[in-house]
């Protein structure tokens, strides 16, 4: 067979099966051919967002195919692309719901920018519209809309650069600071040249000369200050001022007028010292110097005044730290008239004249003899058995002069030792106690510690009252255990070491034990010793055992008790704070601690009663009482007491905002307290506190929820307007954004007022306009609602048969536009959709084909529909006499092509010898 005989045989085959099956199995292959790389051309489009290139190729690629195909062109379709068609219809329906949401997105951008009059100070529409772009780029690409991004952005960040510049070229302005104010106003005009900025702009400039009079002047009167005019400086100053009012002009005003007061005080200090007025010239000294930038003459003049008045340890407070050697001699000449000689050469060591050398080498041959009168001294009171004046004297001697090993060794090895063993021998705790705790106070060590602490055992034992000093003395040597000196080498456990954690037991022990006899005897007393011990105790755990942390004295580690004794007692002495994080170990040793150790014990009452009255005065203090405050809120939540409870956590809460297991307490107590709570005021008034005190994501969700059912009671009493309530509940969304009740709240109001707007446009037979509307609105319930209601005037208009062809067509299209995804409404859309091609088809002349397509359409309602259409049709026509009898017959006769056994048509037919 030939090439010729093959493509006719093929031509033939085609028109065949064109004419039986409707479709050309020769074209269906080529086309199944085509399709499949259109299929895949479009999925690369999709991936890159080319939606609408995509779109094309889809309906130009499925035109081909029938859009209700019959039996036979179904089983080729799927014979040649199995599922493919449905795939490709379906990703159509998918990139055309995309491109009208993209559409929608942008059509919402350009409203925006088109209502922009280019005032520079409307930012918030082209922020709206970026993100509306933004939005709609992510969906689809488009050149076009990415450029209109970058204009948008470029606009936004011009025009908030332009507000930037206004704001500080008027705020200089305000401040008469005319010169910068034009330099930035004429940038801010480069940008934008609106009316506001060219008047401000010629206001500032009109100022400039008067600034730069003003400037001049400015500057003569500094030029003043410094060669010490001060009168005519502050002369021109005020003048310059009166014209020119301007902050740094007042501010210089008042520092020359607080320098000529000054220098005004020390001229009259000055004549009072020159007159013997020793007193006044004191006064007025010291009243000069808050005025005086400088104050060395002024300090150095009062010290002279005192040294004439022989007030030597004023006169070296006058001159301490003060540079020079002016105040150099005379700190060594007031330590020289105290006897201090050796303070007194170190100071005079310090000054390089030549004429100091003299008095220097008289200060040595003094300090010497001094040196031995006060060794004599101390040998007479030792031999004298006077050991407390001994130690006295050989303490002021080393103080004095500096270390000495004689002095020293004779202290510590001879005098020291033999008032200790005298004190002990002596069996009178009271004096045994006394001088311990005076030990202690004076030289605080280890030795001196475990001392005071042995006696105040012993003193205990008798006297209650010093169970107190038991408590603080012992605790501080528990905590300093390993480092005891007397601990380190006990005879009779030959080579064990000591079991310091057995040790440190025990006598935790022995002191709970000592407490305890007092429940029963003295409930007072064994409060006061418990809260004391507890204080304690909580503090050696914070500590650890040896202790590495806490406040010390000199090497000795002190728990809050033995340190707040110790601080109320003496001055002297090296203290190391505690670490700044170790906030809770560091209040126990405020007046706060025995309230903060007992929370930390769970005894909330009894903080409460022990928590100071009188405000805190420092930062550590403020974070004991916030501790306090915490542990009292939470004692009220599980009392069932919000309203105290919240009250006290309000006090606490920038130290809860710090403490994620504050918060989460407090949140889960919160949660518990909401459950018994039944009014709905009372709901609103403690989600508010949780919310303000929190600020947590469940007192957010809740305060959230009461504000909107609030709403929502608001709306079901007619109390609010559906906008009024959308405008508080936005302010809501402010305290939780995600908030499901919010936003279902929201999402109902928003419905309600589209559906009355959709109801509006009803009213008014716009139906396309409603169509717009929802679809503008977006809402899957609005569009749905509005999809049902247009069903249900087709279906009832399809049964009624008082729609015509165009109307259900329009109806059908508008329901799939608004739900193509409601199977419903893709199958009535479907019918709809054949019976306006068929309306079509008969509007155009074609009636056979109409006849055709409803024929051997697979709905049964499509064929009788246009039966029904024919044969009302023909008998209006009759009635009417419009038609004539050939058109009538025509009529019927396609009627009975689509309804041959048609009961009611059976008469009609023979009638007119159809059948």
């Amino acid at each position: 067979m030939s090439g010729g005989d093959v493509m006719g045989f093929l031509q033939g085959l085609n028109q065949f099966t064109r004419n039986i099956f409707g479709i050309g199995i020769i074209d269906a292959w080529r086309q199944a051919g085509q399709t499949k790389a259109a299929n895949q051309k479009i999925g690369q489009l999709t991936q890159k967002k080319h939606l609408r290139e995509a779109i094309t190729i889809a309906e130009t690629t499925l035109s081909y195919w029938s859009r209700n195909p019959n039996f036979w062109e179904r089983w080729i379709c799927r014979l040649l692309l199995g599922n493919l068609l449905s795939s490709l219809n379906q990703q159509l329906q998918e990139c055309r719901q995309q491109v009208a949401t993209a559409d929608k997105l942008a059509a919402q951008a350009k409203n925006l920018l088109q209502q922009d009059i280019g005032d520079p100070w409307e930012t918030q529409a082209f922020a709206n519209a970026i993100n509306f772009y933004q939005r709609c780029s992510k969906i689809v690409h488009d050149a076009g809309i990415l450029q209109t991004i970058q204009q948008c952005q470029q606009e936004l960040k011009k025009r908030r650069q332009f507000q930037d510049l206004y704001i500080k070229a008027q705020a200089q302005a305000e401040d008469r600071y005319f010169k910068n104010a034009v330099a930035i106003y004429t940038q801010a005009q480069q940008l934008y040249a609106t009316a506001d900025i060219t008047k401000a702009l010629a206001n500032a400039t009109a100022q400039v000369i008067q600034e730069q009079a003003y400037e001049n002047s400015l500057q003569t009167v500094e030029q003043g200050e410094k060669a010490g005019k001060l009168r005519s400086a502050i002369a021109l100053l005020e003048s310059a001022l009166a014209k020119f009012p301007r902050n740094d002009g007042q501010e210089l005003l008042q520092k020359l007028q607080s320098i000529l007061q000054g220098r005004e005080l020390f001229r009259q200090g000055l004549a009072a010292e020159k007159m013997g007025d020793f007193t006044s010239a004191i006064s007025y000294y010291e009243n000069a110097q808050p005025f005086l930038p400088d104050t060395t003459n002024c300090r150095i003049r009062l010290a002279l005044v005192k040294i004439k008045t022989q007030d030597w340890s004023s006169a070296l407070s006058d001159l301490d730290d003060l540079p020079g050697e002016q105040a150099t001699y005379l700190r060594g000449f007031a330590y020289a008239q105290q006897e201090n000689l050796q303070l007194a050469y170190r100071e005079w060591q310090k000054i390089s004249s030549p004429n100091i050398i003299q008095q220097q080498e008289i200060l040595k041959i003094l300090s010497h003899r001094q040196r031995l009168t006060s060794l004599q001294n101390i040998e007479a009171l030792v031999t004298a058995e006077n050991l407390e004046q001994a130690k006295n004297s050989s303490t002021e001697f080393l103080q004095k002069f500096g270390a000495y090993p004689l002095v020293e060794t004779n202290l510590t090895q001879h005098i020291q030792p033999r008032l200790a063993a005298a004190t002990w021998q002596s069996a009178d705790w009271q004096i045994v106690t006394e001088q311990t705790a005076k030990d202690w106070l004076e030289n605080p060590n280890i030795t001196t510690l475990h001392n005071w602490a042995v006696s105040n055992y012993y003193h205990a034992q008798k006297d209650d009252n010093k169970l107190i000093d038991l408590i603080i003395s012992l605790s501080t040597g528990l905590a300093n255990l390993t480092q005891d000196t007397v601990l380190q080498d006990i005879p009779w456990l030959g080579n064990k070491s000591v079991d310091f954690v057995l040790v440190f037991h025990q006598l935790k022990h022995l002191l709970e034990t000592t407490i305890d006899t007092y429940k029963d005897k003295d409930i007072n007393s064994y409060l006061k010793f418990r809260d004391y011990w507890r204080l304690e105790s909580i503090a050696l755990e914070l500590m650890r055992q040896p202790a590495i942390k806490g406040v010390k004295i000199n090497d000795v580690f002190v728990t809050p008790g033995c340190y707040q004794n110790y601080t109320s007692l003496a001055q002297t002495a090296s203290i190391q704070q505690i670490e700044p994080h170790q906030k809770i170990l560091h209040s126990l040793y405020t007046n706060w601690g025995l309230a903060v150790a007992a929370c930390i014990a769970g005894d909330i009452p009894r903080a409460v009663k022990l928590k100071p009255t009188t405000k805190f005065k420092d930062d550590l203090e403020k974070f004991a009482h916030k501790f306090v405050a915490y542990y009292e809120g939470c004692h009220y939540l599980q009392q069932q007491q919000w309203r105290e409870a919240m009250s006290n956590l309000k006090q606490a809460k920038s130290e809860i905002a710090d403490n994620l297991e504050w918060q989460q307490e407090v949140d889960r107590l919160c949660i518990v307290q909401r459950k018994n709570i039944v009014e709905l005021q009372e709901h609103l008034e403690f989600a508010q506190s949780w919310y303000d005190t929190l600020d947590s994501p469940n007192s957010r969700a809740y305060l959230a929820e009461y504000q909107a059912e609030q709403i929502r009671e608001e709306l079901r009493n007619k109390q609010i307007s559906n906008q009024k309530a959308l405008q508080k509940l936005e302010k809501i969304k402010l305290i939780d954004a995600e908030n499901p009740i919010v936003l279902d709240l929201i999402q109902v109001i928003e419905d309600f007022i589209a559906l009355d707007k959709i109801q509006e446009l009803l009213e008014k037979n716009d139906f396309a306009g409603a169509v717009n509307y929802a679809q503008q609105n977006g809402q899957p319930k609005v569009k749905a609602r509005l999809a049902e209601y247009y069903i249900d005037i087709l279906i009832d208009g399809f049964k009624s048969r008082n729609l015509g062809f165009g109307s259900i067509a329009e109806l059908g299209r508008w329901a799939y536009e608004l739900c193509p995804d409601h199977p419903k409404v893709q199958d009535i859309y479907i019918v709809s959709q054949e019976i306006g091609d068929i309306n079509y088809l008969i509007q155009c002349d074609r009636s056979d084909e109409a006849v055709y397509r409803a024929k051997y359409s697979e709905y049964d309602a499509v064929r009788l529909y246009v039966a029904d259409y024919f044969m009302i049709t023909a008998m209006n026509g009759v009635k009417n006499n419009t038609l004539s009898s050939n058109v009538v017959y025509q009529l019927c006769r396609w009627c009975y092509e689509l309804c041959p056994d048609d009961p009611e048509y059976q008469e009609i037919y023979r009638r007119l010898n159809i059948i």
